[in-house]
């Protein structure tokens, strides 16, 4: 790591990712009794101070970030300007984006464990819950919809917590932060069908959940083609088939689950992300014992506890550990590209 920059109080170190909007570097805090602590600092390019409307976007996704304290969620420490120039100091979160994990997992050790899996689910859940269900001081709904829900914006780190990121493109229904209406954001494989007729709530995350789910459980992406008009062509219109089409592992419950949340009306959808993470705890709970098992029948080992939380038996704790270990040491020795980071720079 080189010299550091100064940056009003934080020092700067290498650049994580850099977008058409904005760069991320590593940084760090410093306090007194030198104190510091790693984050990652987000930088409006000052090319762009004159653009309000930019400048009024970066604003807003720093307001939303204040309201979103949760352990799955990315959290904001600070937000200014400096010389001319605005900021966001974020949480550093080390690990693969879950787009990363899924092909490394495939290349390594097959597709992910179920209960891995679901439990990955669970945690997004957890994290959609808080942020469809947060309201202003005045107890208002902030009616949040993060819109981009999808493997490369989260991130698991090397002890299975999950964080979800890049609420940038989050639509907001609020007095005091605002979002543009009339254009789609996200990426157009996990796109709700109601989105594209203008029409979207915190279910049309649900449907992005479902679809990741999908592809979690068969290692094959469900919608996305070649180009863009075959991908909204198929999310219209494409019967959908089960997971277990694919991966006959997969037991009916799950089947069913997945299915629901790819309801492609709304009303039929699970109506809330703590619906959907229930009925997923309800499966690792004890509802079918089939997906304790992975191929051929072999014993997993994982029992869940306390909703989200999975507790293996040692020797498969210490299977999951080293395939931990192998993406992370992977990710260091730069086989990973970074997505993660690069997302956050993006518009």
């Amino acid at each position: 790591m080189g010299a550091p920059t100064e940056f009003g109080t934080y020092l700067v170190y290498e650049e994580l990712g850099s977008g058409a909007m904005a760069s991320v570097h590593h940084a760090e805090t410093r306090g007194t009794a030198g104190f510091r602590k790693a984050i990652a600092l987000k930088r409006l390019h000052p090319q762009l101070a004159a653009n309000e409307e930019l400048v009024q976007a970066f604003i807003n996704e720093a307001r939303l970030a204040s309201h979103l304290k949760h352990g799955n969620i990315v959290q904001t420490y600070d937000f200014g300007k400096v010389d001319g120039v605005y900021f966001i100091a974020m949480e550093l979160a080390r690990g693969p984006t879950l787009k990363q994990l899924i092909r490394q997992c495939v290349s390594a050790a097959g597709a992910m464990p179920m209960p891995v899996a679901i439990g990955i689910v669970i945690q997004i859940c957890d994290a959609l819950d808080h942020a469809h269900n947060l309201t202003d001081e005045h107890g208002t709904p902030l009616g949040i919809v993060h819109r981009d829900v999808s493997p490369s914006n989260v991130i698991v780190d090397s002890s299975g917590v999950v964080k979800l990121i890049d609420f940038g493109i989050a639509k907001v229904k609020s007095r005091n932060v605002q979002t543009q209406a009339g254009t789609i954001k996200g990426k157009f494989g996990y796109i709700a069908p109601e989105y594209l007729a203008g029409q979207i709530d915190a279910r049309a995350d649900l449907f992005a959940v479902g679809v990741l789910m999908h592809e979690l459980l068969t290692s094959r992406q469900l919608f996305t083609a070649d180009n863009e008009w075959e991908t909204l062509s198929k999310i219209r219109e494409m019967p959908i088939q089960p997971p277990s089409r694919w991966n006959p592992n997969v037991p009916t419950e799950l089947d069913h689950i997945v299915l629901t949340a790819l309801q492609r009306d709304p009303s039929l959808r699970w109506q809330n992300a703590g619906a959907l993470r229930n009925a997923l705890g309800g499966v690792l709970r004890g509802g079918d014992a089939e997906i304790r098992r992975g191929p051929g029948g072999a014993a997993l080992g994982l029992d869940v506890v306390a909703g989200a939380q999975v507790r293996a038996r040692p020797r498969e704790l210490e299977a999951r550990g080293e395939l931990l270990a192998r993406i992370h040491s992977d990710q260091r020795s730069a086989r990973f590209e970074p997505l993660a980071i690069r997302r956050l720079a993006e518009p």
